[in-house]
């Protein structure tokens, strides 16, 4: 019965219930979250459960666009490229901003009032190979088990509580809510159905933002159905209580009135309340342990694809925070590392699915009806590094999201392009909501006028591409149906939306470095210039992938012709007097030189690039670069951090990604391991960043090589990865101990070259094809290891082994 790791690896556990959100376990699966506090007895209240719909936001449909913005892009360029006049340009960017974005929402609550008293022997856990939350105590000499579990299949929280001892569960369930008017009700005495409607409208940065009208807002409905075995089941007002059973499930489903991003939402009446009890009654039709084989194989599809092991197991035998309390004091506990590697596969899992919205920031939690940044997609980083970790460790269907919304975009922001910069193509800037918001948000110039959001989510479908294999591999349908007319329109944008400066250069203006400043001479601040560096890399970057892919699919071949001689225009990025690469167009000075946003070291990561293997000298600039961050205290929030260590595993700085790594876990993680910006706000983007540099320290394949452990930390001497994916369609396992690399398998689809670099330390490897025969390689050193060819030319394992 008890929770307590035995033979578990990935397993989050407590002696003592959560006493907040940061201590809460969640719960998920794509469309309804939940996060448990794990009480057990009257004394703490029993059990609470918050609970989220991924489409249940404020507000509705646009207009988002503000319709003369087009009108001071000809003044606002004249500010820049001729006067240099960077606080006239400042003043103009704010005249072509729209309306904030809408907030992700509440749901509702779940209370069950426990009948039980006083606890012993209490423990709560989350098993992530489960995705199943348990809590068991010892009460009045009865052993009380609560397992829950949301179902993806049958879309439904199923709890069930049992007991040791007959006859002995009591609770009374109730829901409640944020949202005021909300009313409960329902069918029969084992059901309750609350509805109600959302918020009209959150206002953003307002003292009062939450806005509620009578008749307007989307509605929502959350069920509950109560099976229970002995006993007696009634309804009281608002609640259903239970007595004297044996063994109680509990149901819980969950519905919105979103009928899409262009449709105004539904009431609560018209559709959610109906499609509640149409899913609860599914589900109770349906024996309790089909429902959970149903929920653990589509769990494991996904969660079994990549594991990770790290260091000593039994450090999980220790509760997870007092496991993270003695990293904190100094200790060594590679395993926990582990740990937070599979928690942001399991995140993903939980927050996004095919068919769902993508992972907001809090993922899919959330308590608030004014959260902060309103809980929505912000596209000059965070949404973007939410799947950074999708496609190389094994979840290339929890990125389906994020394409569809990208799709989604394209439609809006191609209104948006014409708008604000009489342009073609689409583009969208730094936020969005669930009504596909693109246009610039009302604040600062420094975040909301920025227009490259449609350059860097179209690598991620390019990526998606290459991680699938190639065209001849299966995924020309997703390259040629979805992917390249979305990189073709954002494409269109750049092409129309890029200017001359004064040297013939093609450059963005106006342009910013995201959420920076730079000082003008008088000590004011000013965001808006022109070709900011990581303008460039995107830039570059959307036109290189574009005229492949066009080339690729043998269309568009005037296209490809321009952008290779745009891209060929492009004013390239510059460096200081030191050396390091600069982050806007000249060198200026820097509002904050430890400022939490990297963007200038996109080139190196997420890009590719800047490559150490083929231009030792751009990788030095942007090392000085992110030295400089790091000096000034960069690296700040989580997210931050995580994005330093997958800069540095890129670099080869094995100690510097470690120690941002451990550094998430000691400085910007709480109890729950939910990743924290300062001083105490979730993010789940830190949780993914995370995930993804690990998987970058341990491979890496952009660039056409196929880099085995490029930035392994002494501190992991031995180890061991399974079902890491790498481009051309590859999976591949590790091994190492000692710190060297031991064994390497290499799967493939298809038959292809494979080049690969090992660690420099490596002894000369033996390769086997799948049938164990010797594989005919080349070898060659290399500056940064051991450079190794070899050819796979049939499905199956290819084995790399060196002598122990």
């Amino acid at each position: 019965m008890s929770p307590e790791p035995t033979s578990g690896h990935d397993r989050l556990w407590y002696r003592r219930p959560a006493a907040s959100f940061l201590e809460a376990l969640p719960l998920g699966n794509g469309r309804l979250g939940a996060l448990f506090l794990g009480g057990s007895d009257r004394s703490d209240a029993g059990e609470t459960v918050h609970l989220n719909a991924d489409t249940l936001w404020s507000g509705g449909p646009g207009p988002h666009d503000r319709a003369d913005a087009a009108e001071h892009l000809t003044e606002l360029r004249a500010a820049v490229l001729a006067d240099r006049d960077h606080a006239r340009a400042e003043a103009l960017a704010t005249r072509m901003q729209g309306p904030f974005t809408e907030a992700y929402q509440p749901l509702a609550t779940l209370r069950l009032e426990l009948g039980d008293g006083p606890a012993d022997g209490y423990a709560r856990s989350l098993d992530l190979d489960e995705a199943v939350h348990r809590v068991s105590y010892r009460s009045g000499g009865a052993e009380i088990l609560r397992e829950s579990w949301v179902s993806a299949p049958a879309d439904v929280l199923v709890t069930r509580i049992t007991s040791s001892v007959p006859g002995r569960i009591d609770l009374d369930a109730r829901f409640s809510t944020p949202h005021p008017d909300a009313h409960t009700g329902g069918p029969g005495p084992d059901r309750l159905i609350l509805y109600g409607r959302a918020p009209a409208h959150v206002a953003f940065g307002e003292q009062d933002p939450v806005r509620h009208h009578p008749g307007e807002g989307m509605g929502f409905a959350a069920g509950l159905r109560v099976l229970a075995r002995g006993g007696r089941v009634e309804r009281t007002t608002g609640a259903v209580t239970v007595r004297g059973a044996d063994e109680v499930i509990l149901l819980v489903a969950a519905e919105t009135g979103y009928r899409g991003y262009t449709e105004p939402p539904a009431g609560p009446d018209n559709g959610p309340v109906e499609q509640v009890e149409r899913r609860l009654d599914a589900a109770a039709a349906r024996p309790y342990g089909q429902l959970l084989a149903e929920h653990l194989a589509d769990h494991r599809r996904l969660f079994r694809a990549t594991t990770l092991r790290l260091g000593d197991d039994r450090t999980n035998e220790l509760p997870t925070d007092e496991r993270l309390a003695a990293v904190r004091a100094g200790g060594g506990d590679p395993a926990l590392t582990a740990l937070q590697f599979a928690y942001g596969r399991y995140l993903l899992i939980a927050s996004s699915r095919p068919e769902t919205q993508p992972a907001t920031l809090q993922g899919i939690w959330n308590t608030e009806t004014a959260p902060p940044w309103n809980s929505n997609w912000t596209t000059n980083i965070n949404l973007q590094m939410n799947y950074w970790h999708a496609e190389t460790t094994g979840l290339a269907p929890c990125h389906e999201p994020l394409f569809d919304l990208i799709a989604d975009l394209a439609r809006t922001g191609a209104r948006t392009a014409a708008a604000y910069y009489g342009t073609g193509g689409w583009t969208v800037h730094h936020n969005v909501d669930l009504w596909r918001s693109a246009s610039p948000v009302s604040g600062s110039p420094s975040w909301a006028n920025w227009p490259m959001a449609a350059a860097w989510l179209c690598a991620h479908l390019w990526e998606h591409h290459l991680f699938a294999g190639d065209l001849f591999a299966g995924d020309s349908d997703f390259l040629a149906g979805r992917a390249y007319p979305l990189m073709r329109g954002a494409a269109r944008f750049l092409l129309d939306f890029l200017t001359e400066d004064r040297d013939g250069h093609l450059v963005t203006c106006p342009s910013t470095s995201p959420e920076h400043h730079f000082r003008l001479p008088d000590g004011t601040l000013a965001a808006v210039s022109a070709s900011a560096t990581m303008d460039h890399w995107l830039t570059a970057e959307l036109f290189a992938n574009t005229a492949s892919a066009a080339r690729l699919l043998g269309v568009d071949a005037d296209l490809a012709e321009e952008l290779d001689a745009a891209r060929g225009r492009l004013r390239p990025p510059p460096t200081g007097e030191d050396g390091r690469l600069l982050e806007w167009w000249e060198d200026l000075p820097e509002e904050d030189p430890g400022h939490r946003h990297l963007s200038h070291l996109y080139g190196l990561f997420p890009g590719s690039a800047i490559d150490p293997l083929t231009d030792p000298a751009g990788a030095e600039s942007a090392r000085l670069a992110l030295a400089r961050r790091l000096d000034h205290g960069g690296g700040s929030t989580g997210w931050s951090l995580a994005w330093v260590a997958a800069l540095a595993a890129r670099l080869g700085d094995a100690d510097l990604a470690h120690r941002s790594v451990r550094g998430l876990l000691t400085d910007y993680s709480a109890p729950n391991l939910f990743g924290l910006h300062p001083p105490d706000l979730f993010q789940i983007d830190g949780n993914f960043g995370a995930t993804a540099a690990v998987a970058e320290m341990l491979l890496q394949s952009h660039n056409g090589v196929l880099r085995l452990l490029p930035a392994l930390p002494g501190a992991w001497p031995t180890g061991h990865v399974r079902g890491l994916r790498a481009r051309g369609g590859l999976t591949v396992d590790l091994r190492w101990d000692d710190g060297r690399l031991t064994e390497a398998t290499v799967r493939g689809t298809r038959p292809q070259t494979l080049d690969l670099l090992l660690p420099a330390d490596t002894p000369e490897p033996r390769v086997t094809d799948p049938t164990n025969r010797i594989a005919t390689t080349t070898l060659t050193p290399a500056p940064a290891g051991l450079r190794l060819t070899t050819r796979l030319d049939r499905q199956g394992s290819y084995r790399i082994s060196t002598p122990r």
